[in-house]
């Protein structure tokens, strides 16, 4: 049995185990994306086919692929929706950070992208995909992927928002106000204007030094002041300019040590790009299709995360990283124990269901 024949029959086993959909045949051609993201590190339709250990020309299996992706009936969120449900369930311990963010993939597509944060890694939870180019999108967009996020959170869990300046909008900030409780920490530019009483200035003018952190309570956000909230200007000794930031944490200091951990998104995007599935040479240019793509893309992803930390749970990081102690990320991990188990040929089992890692334990 090959390599590809292994990890594609166990897929295709799991998958079955976990999915109720109406067409077996879903499952199948799930399981075949999965496979060939996982063995060819491309999200690409030919590339993918020609990783697929199946009695068939790989022309026929890009095609059995291809209609996957246009099939209408295949529903990119009711889907994922059992995986990224999970996945919140098993991090409800604590409060769950969340992340938003934007990047292109296929053909002048744009994905916004929720992530819920979890040892430098940030986990897919629910996506809009869009025709675009980089840049700010509407507020409308942002508002449909966090109301995707909210009907999967635990009732009574506590919830953080964290986001670029990018999300600093009045929509965005009324409906995080009147239908959450989330808490949330967003980037503003200095250039927007904020009133205070009877004064209405632009951020920036706002006297701040360099190492403080300035905490100005309930100013109301833009000229108009449709809604208050709290402005924390914070100037970091190793910053060259300063940050500022919208938030409802009334510690200055909490709201920053969240916002610190923004950037983790771009870990995820980075796996999903560059350093693991090259999703954004898809060569898809249907919004529709590039997001059921993603579904493969992201419990490939999710897959591999498990799997790195269950790599670390049993203490077998030695055998594909330091001795001494890890280097490489979750991710990582992963996919070098997936190469190192079907080298040896030692038996495993995909993994897309969470499960908390040690605390104590720090990985990359």
């Amino acid at each position: 049995m090959t390599d590809r024949h292994r990890v594609y029959t166990k897929v295709l086993k799991m998958l079955k185990q976990m999915l109720e959909l109406s067409h077996e045949g879903h499952v199948v051609t799930l399981a075949m994306m999965i496979t060939g993201i996982v063995m060819g590190h491309k999200a690409q339709l030919s590339v993918m086919s020609s990783e697929v250990p199946v009695d068939a020309k790989e022309k026929s299996i890009e095609m059995r692929l291809r209609r996957w992706v246009k099939h209408s009936q295949i529903d990119a969120d009711t889907i994922f929706m059992p995986f990224a449900r999970q996945v919140l369930e098993a991090l409800s311990s604590s409060p769950l950070v969340f992340v938003m963010d934007g990047s292109q993939a296929g053909r002048n597509c744009m994905v916004l992208m929720v992530g819920v944060l979890y040892k430098k890694r940030a986990l897919p939870i629910a996506w809009v995909v869009y025709k675009g180019k980089k840049g700010h999108t509407t507020a409308e967009r942002h508002i449909q992927a966090l109301e995707k996020v909210q009907a999967l959170i635990p009732e009574g869990k506590e919830a953080v928002l964290l986001g670029d300046a990018e999300y600093d909008t009045t929509e965005m900030l009324v409906w995080l106000q009147e239908n959450t409780n989330w808490h949330y920490v967003l980037r503003t530019s200095p250039q927007i204007y904020v009133r205070e009483g009877e004064i209405s200035q632009p951020i920036e003018a706002y006297p701040l030094q360099k190492g403080q952190v300035v905490l100005h309570r309930q100013v109301g956000f833009t000229q108009d002041a449709t809604v208050s909230v709290n402005l924390i200007g914070w100037w970091g000794s190793r910053y060259e300019k300063p940050i500022y930031l919208l938030s409802d944490f009334v510690n200055p200091y909490q709201a920053c040590k969240h916002y610190r951990r923004r950037f983790q998104i771009e870990t995820f995007f980075s796996d999903q790009k560059s350093r693991g599935f090259h999703i954004h040479q898809s060569h898809l240019s249907d919004p529709v299709r590039l997001s059921r793509m993603l579904i493969a893309a992201c419990l490939a992803y999710i897959w591999m995360i498990c799997q790195g930390m269950a790599v670390i749970a049993s203490n077998y990081t030695c055998l594909i990283d330091r001795t001494d102690r890890i280097d490489k990320s979750l991710f990582r991990l992963g996919l070098d124990w997936l190469k190192y188990v079907l080298k040896k040929n030692i038996d495993f089992e995909p993994i897309f269901w969470f499960q908390l890692l040690d605390s104590t334990v720090n990985v990359r």
